[in-house]
């Protein structure tokens, strides 16, 4: 160990690459006080010019010697436990200070005034696929993206002229660079730092990746709710609305402000039974609630057949917190379906009722015949000679007369008699809960608004038809629907070939 220059540090210290020792070399020769350092073997190992002067010995005839020796020697006002307590509370700083760094969850990077990294944790490790003795010594800029560093080096230069604490998240683009060179958005907060007189600059790096896909994964999601034709509605789990798309101002009428925070019970229409209590509870429970056709209200008060998709929302633990509806306008579906159903069982011409939907209320009605003693009757009406009337004057006349005649029919019959064309010129009547004499009544009634049916003819003039009428009974006694088809049918026969009315 080399003497030191009067008032200036010790010098030829074994450690002097140490920061540590360094620092604490500093300390000594700075104090006013003389003062001594001891390592853990009770050797001197520094003294300051003060100590020199008053122990009247050079730092280097002091080094390695025994503190007792000193001490033995009379050294009053020569101070050494606090010295040795600075070290031992600067160890026990930086130990304490090491493990807060470990313990960070971001990566930490500390670099010196040049912009060279002094230190890392375990976090820099990881983040960026480095070890750490790669990083020790490099220029920062190592984790910077290569059209960014430039720039980088630009900014670190500025921010040297004026350190302060930068929060994270303040507002700007930045990315880091792997190993690998792959890249990732980052924040980055950035605070100053200054020991044993150097100025570092601390950065804690938070990888935002994960940050990044979710906030696009919400912006994705809430352009697909803003875009969609359907309407989208969320609500709380007391079913008040707290979301309402464009889809939903289309379908119901309402603008956003005027239903949020409403029940969204306000959509049953009056009249129907409110299936939003049930709804809510089974969504509650977790359940999802599939393409449920129901009706609403718009704000007109018209209303909307709608197919309903009801969701739970749930947080990160799972826990039902929300409840999401989608609803669908299937009112022109429904539309179409019933002209499906009205095609499949009546008839394209005349409207009324085709065979197979006559058939089936036949069906019905001979089983409640049987079942209850309900009494009917079946008529079954064929139009005399109307072959003739297709061969001489073409089959749009034909169309036009069976028209008339159905109409005709029609406006005889009750609402719940049923009127149905079974084949080309043939048509049946069911007469419910009409017995023998009210049945005899309606058959002649029917055939006479026949005969009054009149055609007018492309060449003028008009066209009259007439038409055989067969009766047959539906009661307990009626075997089958069959049957009562086939003696209705017979009825019809013999008044055709009798020209007279006609009933088994």
């Amino acid at each position: 160990m080399t003497a030191s220059p009067a008032g200036g540090p010790p010098a030829g210290r074994p450690e002097q690459d140490d920061p540590l020792h360094r620092h604490l070399g500093e300390l000594v020769a700075g104090a006013r006080e003389a003062m001594v350092a001891v390592d853990d073997q009770g050797r001197i190992v520094l003294a300051n010019a003060a100590a020199e002067a008053l122990l009247g010995r050079s730092a280097a005839q002091l080094a390695g010697r025994p503190l007792s020796d000193v001490a033995a020697s009379g050294a009053p006002g020569c101070f050494v436990v606090s010295a040795v307590r600075d070290v031992d509370e600067r160890r026990r700083s930086e130990v304490r200070f090491r493990r807060l760094l470990e313990s960070a969850p971001d990566a930490m990077v500390i670099a010196d005034a040049a912009g060279a990294i002094v230190l890392v944790n375990a976090q820099t490790e990881r983040l960026f696929g480095y070890a750490r003795d790669e990083l020790l010594g490099q220029p920062v800029e190592l984790l910077v993206p290569g059209a960014a560093r430039d720039r980088h080096a630009e900014h670190r230069v500025r921010y040297a002229r004026d350190p302060h604490t930068r929060a994270m998240g303040a507002g700007l683009e930045l990315h880091g660079r792997r190993k690998d060179g792959s890249e990732f958005p980052v924040e980055i907060s950035l605070s100053p730092l200054e020991t044993d007189g150097e100025k570092l600059v601390s950065a804690a790096v938070r990888d935002i990746s994960d940050r990044r896909r979710a906030e696009q994964d919400a912006s994705h999601f809430r352009a697909v709710v803003q875009s969609s034709h359907d309407a989208i509605i969320g609500k709380d789990l007391d079913g008040r609305i707290t979301s309402w798309n464009p889809g939903a101002e289309r379908l119901y009428g309402y603008a956003a402000a005027e239903v949020l925070g409403k029940s969204i019970a306000m959509l049953v229409p009056p009249g129907h039974d409110d299936d939003t209590s049930e709804i809510l509870r089974r969504v509650r429970t977790g359940e999802r609630v599939d393409d449920l056709e129901t009706v609403r209200a718009r704000k007109d008060g018209t209303h909307v057949d709608v197919s309903l998709t009801v969701s739970p929302i749930r947080d990160h633990a799972g826990a039902v917190v929300g409840i999401a509806t989608i609803a669908r306008d299937i009112s022109a579906r429904r539309r179409y379906q019933e002209q499906l159903r009205f095609l499949a069982e009546h008839d394209a011409l005349t409207g009324t009722r085709n065979r197979r939907g006559f058939e089936r209320d036949i069906s019905e009605q001979v089983g409640r015949a049987r079942r209850y003693g309900e009494q009917a009757a079946l008529l079954m009406i064929d139009v005399d000679d109307f072959k003739a009337v297709n061969d001489q004057h073409g089959h749009k006349t034909g169309d036009r007369a069976l028209k008339a005649i159905a109409a005709a029919l029609r406006r005889r019959l009750r609402e719940t008699d049923v009127v149905a064309r079974i084949g080309g010129d043939e048509f049946a009547v069911l007469l419910p809960y009409a017995g023998a004499e009210q049945a005899e009544v309606v058959r002649r009634d029917l055939r006479d608004a026949v005969a009054g049916v009149r055609v007018e003819l492309p060449g003028g003039g008009v066209l009259g038809v007439r038409a055989s009428v067969g009766l047959a009974l539906i009661d307990r006694e009626t075997p089958s629907d069959e049957a009562v088809l086939a003696e209705a049918d017979r009825a019809m026969y013999r008044e055709k070939l009798a020209g007279r009315p006609a009933r088994d």
